[in-house]
């Protein structure tokens, strides 16, 4: 066969492979199909061109420390080598296989791929398409080959640029808010009680049997079963990992949990939080005895709503058990009297206090929710900013200005926080297939990482992990 024939039956790294089929078909022999029928045009920017071997460097970043009078070295890991790709390319005039017109053409256009800034697209003829830049690249020209070009290219696999920048926590100035909310809300109350408080035992009373009614309401969450439910997610093993909780998020939790090493442990420290809810509420009633002290009122009353938050291990149920605390509201008092106004000015004082410390600590229970993903992210931003945002326009209506500075500060501590956190998180897609396939598979399929199989396993709230769902939504990267 003549140089010109091979030249026109070869244009690509498909070319060579038909030709390789056919020399193995002629002996009697066939080629892997999996190998053939995976292999890609190769092309860099658009531009593409064959193959006729190639190469890829990869490993690690090792710092070799060498020390007088030791025979051995000590090698630190600096983390993963970027990847070097070397190709032995061609480009061939009028190519069968990928056309390209003149070869002469062919090699200005890669020339200018190559000197373009910033990073391109690689398609690599096994590995698919990698974002690269271009290092260097040969191009050799022989009288006895005429159309045909041989190109040596070297690629390195490109990497985001990354600079130390200074920010500020969000999640301390989630804390700030939170502690400044309460302290705008306790000065609040006592001056709305000041008056009140003077009338007598009745008006006492009512502070108390408002109290008493918000503690019964918090012992009622606390014993919640989908609350007990998430605290499964703390038990060391394979078996709490399938319950998310704790650690919600797909990369980390947001704060760590402390993991339960048996059965035995987790009921104690459940129990423990049960009987802490319930010493919280008994000590707010009993201040509520002494209402006159705003301050220890104040901090009772901000002491049960963080002991019903710490009962949640699930920072999911942690804040959907404060919005339903924050959402207590008793009967109102029926009476037209000056006893009765002070009554109920009492016990809507109360009940504002009482809320307002439900909020602050939800302010501090979006610090430790992980969103799995962006939408998870908007989501709880417009669900925590649409309750700010309600009390703050009743603090408003009610003049009570410092609550409503706090309240629109931590409007802007919570978007802030879930935006820098969960902004840059991958979106949600809907998956299906045509049969239940484990998760195992899925998550190799799906993002060629199998260790993502447990936190597939949550997004899609599987039966059992040997048994996915055919269709479910889930991280789209």
């Amino acid at each position: 066969m003549g140089q010109a024939k091979i030249l026109n039956a070869v244009g690509s790294i498909g070319g060579v492979a038909s030709a390789a089929s056919a020399l193995a078909g002629a002996l009697g022999g066939d080629l892997p199909g999996d190998w053939q029928s995976s292999l890609r045009q190769a092309s860099y920017r658009g531009v593409p061109f064959g193959v006729l071997a190639g190469e890829v460097t990869f490993g690690r970043k090792n710092a070799v420390h060498r020390y007088p009078k030791r025979d051995g070295v000590w090698v630190e890991d600096m983390g993963r080598e970027a990847r070097l790709y070397h190709l032995t390319a061609f480009l061939v005039e009028n190519s069968v296989v990928y056309g390209g017109g003149g070869v002469v053409g062919q090699r200005d256009r890669l020339i200018r791929a190559f000197e373009t800034a910033g990073d391109g697209e690689l398609v690599h003829p096994t590995l698919g398409r990698v974002k690269v830049s271009a290092l260097e690249g040969h191009s050799l020209e022989r009288w006895d080959t005429g159309r045909y070009f041989e190109l040596t290219l070297v690629f390195i696999e490109a990497g985001e640029r990354r600079f130390p920048t200074s920010g500020t926590s969000t999640g301390d100035a989630l804390s700030a808010v939170a502690d400044a909310l309460n302290a705008a809300s306790v000065l609040s109350f006592a001056k709305q009680v000041l008056s009140a408080v003077k009338l007598g035992a009745a008006v006492v009373q009512q502070a108390v049997s408002t109290a008493l009614g918000w503690y019964v309401a918090a012992v009622g969450l606390v014993h919640d079963v989908k609350r007990f439910f998430g605290a499964v997610s703390t038990l060391a093993g394979n078996f709490g990992r399938l319950f998310g909780g704790g650690n919600a998020g797909y990369s980390a939790a947001a704060k760590k949990v402390k993991q339960s090493t048996t059965v035995g442990d987790l009921i104690r420290n459940d129990a423990a939080a049960r009987t802490a809810v319930t010493q919280a509420g008994s000590a707010l009633v009993a201040a509520a005895g002494q209402v006159s002290d705003t301050a220890t009122f104040g901090a009772k009353a901000q002491g049960l709503a963080a002991a019903l938050a710490a009962s949640a291990v699930d920072p999911d149920d942690r804040i959907r058990l404060l919005l339903s605390l924050g959402s207590y509201q008793p009967d109102g008092a029926n009476t037209a009297s000056p006893i009765g106004v002070a009554m109920a000015a009492m016990q809507s004082a109360c009940v504002e206090l009482f809320r307002r410390c439900a909020v602050s600590q939800l302010i501090l229970a979006v610090g430790a929710f992980q969103p799995r993903s962006a939408d998870e992210a908007s989501a709880m931003a417009a669900t925590v900013s649409a309750v700010l945002a309600a009390e703050a326009l009743r603090a408003g209506d009610q003049g009570e200005d410092d609550v409503y500075l706090q309240l629109m500060a931590a409007n802007k501590a919570v978007v802030a926080d879930l935006k820098a956190r969960g902004g840059n998180l991958a979106a949600v897609a809907d998956f299906s297939f045509a049969d239940s396939l484990p998760a195992l598979m899925l998550a190799q399929r799906m993002y060629r990482d199998p260790s993502r199989s447990d936190d597939l396993v949550v997004q899609a709230d599987a039966v059992h992990p040997a048994f996915m769902p055919t269709k479910f939504k889930a991280l789209a990267s």
